[in-house]
C-alpha cells in the first residue's frame, strides 16, 4: 500500500471544519444506552429474534427496547439489527443512541433518527476523522495531446484519503459511504480544496481538472463564493481550471445545473462534461450546457477498434465536438489500438493508463 508524508502537521478538527464550512454529526462514541422503536408485529419480532440471537441483554418499556452497550459493541450491534431487518424496516424503526448512563430528556429526542441511518453513522466514524482532519489528498491523472502523447494538456484532480500512519485510502470507500451517509457535500467541498492546494503547491500555472457532483451543491452562490476564494488564496490562475461534472445525467435539477456551470463560466472558469456516452441523457446536456470540453465514457472506448457499434457511437460523438468547437477527451486507453483509432477519428486529447497513471506528482512534458 502507498504512504505519503504529510506536507504539514493536521490541523486541529474544528478549524478545519470552520474553514470548510463543514457541519459534522457527532459521530457515535463511548458506551451508552440504544433506544429503538420497531414497529409492532413481525418488525419487532424480527429486532427480538436479533438481540437474542446476539445475547444481548434488553429492557421493554413499551413501545420501546432499551440495550445497554459497551463502547466496543455499539457498532456491532447495529450492523447486527440492521442486517435482520429489511431495508424498509430498518427505515421504519426509530433509533437514539444516548452516551453514558443518563436516560433521554425531551431535547435529545430531536435526535432521533432511524436504526438505518444510526447504522450509517456509527460505519461513518472515520470518514467523519477524515473530514474533521483534513486527511485528504489529490492524486494527478495527465490528460495529453491525442496525436503526440508526450505533451501533457492538463491533469485531472483525484481524491485520495490518508491514514494516520500515511496509507493511501482509495476513493470509492469514501464516496460510497460519503452517499450513504448523507456526507457528500462535505466531501465534496473537502476534495475541491485538496485540489486546490495540491494543485498550487506543484505547479500553479498547470492545468488542473476538479471534479464536482451537482448533487454536493447545496448553495450554487455560497459554493461559488468559496470555491473563487479558495482559488485566488491559491494563486492559480482561473483560466488554468476546469470543473469536471460528473454523474451529470443522474441530477434531476436542471434549473440548478445550469446556474452551478452558469456561474463558474462567468468566474472565468472552464467546464467540462464527464461520461459522455455513458447515457443517452448525457448527449442532451451537451447542447444544453454547452460545456468547453467533453470526455468520451472509458466503457465506451473499451476495445473500441473491435466493435463497431461502439465505434459508430464514439464517432459520432467526436464529430459533435468538433462541429461545435468543444474539445474532445477520450478516457481509459489502455490498449496502442484504442489510442491508434482515437488517434485516426481525429481527437483532441486522451487519458488513460496506457499513457499514465495517477500519481502524487504531475507528469511533466517530455
Amino acid at each position: 500500500m502507498s504512504r505519503i508524508t504529510p506536507s504539514a502537521p493536521p490541523e486541529p478538527a474544528k478549524s478545519i471544519a470552520r474553514a470548510l464550512h463543514l457541519r459534522l454529526p457527532e459521530r457515535l462514541s463511548g458506551a451508552g444506552t440504544l433506544y429503538l422503536w420497531p414497529r409492532p408485529g413481525r418488525t419487532s419480532a424480527r429486532v427480538l429474534q436479533a438481540l437474542a440471537k446476539a445475547f444481548r441483554a434488553h429492557r421493554e418499556i413499551q413501545p420501546c427496547l432499551c440495550i445497554a452497550l459497551e463502547e466496543s459493541e455499539v457498532q456491532v450491534c447495529l450492523a447486527e439489527l440492521t442486517s435482520a431487518l429489511s431495508h424498509l424496516e430498518a427505515q421504519e424503526t426509530r433509533a437514539l443512541f444516548m452516551p453514558g448512563d443518563a436516560p433521554p430528556a425531551l431535547p435529545d429526542f430531536a435526535r432521533m433518527t432511524t436504526l438505518h441511518a444510526l447504522d450509517v453513522l456509527a460505519q461513518s466514524g472515520w470518514l467523519l476523522d477524515q473530514l474533521a482532519e483534513g486527511r485528504f489528498t489529490s492524486f494527478f491523472h495527465p490528460i495529453v495531446h491525442a496525436q503526440d502523447t508526450s505533451r501533457v494538456f492538463a491533469h485531472e484532480a483525484l481524491l485520495r484519503g490518508v491514514e494516520r500512519d500515511g496509507s493511501i485510502i482509495a476513493p470509492q470507500p469514501i464516496l460510497d459511504l460519503a452517499r450513504e451517509a448523507g456526507l457528500l457535500y462535505e466531501v465534496d467541498s473537502a476534495a475541491c480544496r485538496s485540489a486546490i492546494r495540491e494543485a498550487a503547491r506543484h505547479d500553479p500555472d498547470m492545468c488542473v481538472f476538479i471534479n464536482f457532483s451537482p448533487a454536493a451543491i447545496e448553495d450554487p452562490i455560497a459554493h461559488l463564493e468559496g470555491t473563487v476564494k479558495a482559488i485566488e488564496e491559491a494563486g492559480l490562475p482561473r483560466d488554468r481550471v476546469v470543473f469536471e461534472v460528473v454523474e451529470a445525467d443522474r441530477f434531476a435539477d436542471a434549473a440548478l445545473l445550469d446556474a452551478v456551470l452558469a456561474g463558474y463560466k462567468s468566474a472565468g472558469f472552464r467546464v467540462a462534461l464527464d461520461d459522455l456516452g455513458a447515457g443517452w441523457s448525457t448527449l442532451n446536456l451537451v447542447h444544453r450546457l454547452r460545456p468547453d470540453f467533453i470526455k468520451l465514457d472509458r466503457e465506451l472506448i473499451r476495445g473500441v477498434h473491435n466493435d463497431p457499434v461502439k465505434a459508430l457511437i464514439a464517432k459520432k460523438l467526436l464529430e459533435i465536438g468538433r462541429e461545435l468547437g468543444i474539445g474532445t477527451i477520450v478516457e481509459g486507453i489502455e490498449q496502442p489500438e484504442e489510442l491508434r483509432w482515437v488517434r485516426d477519428h481525429h481527437a483532441d486529447f486522451v487519458q488513460g493508463f496506457l499513457m499514465g497513471r495517477p500519481s502524487q506528482a504531475p507528469m511533466a512534458s517530455v
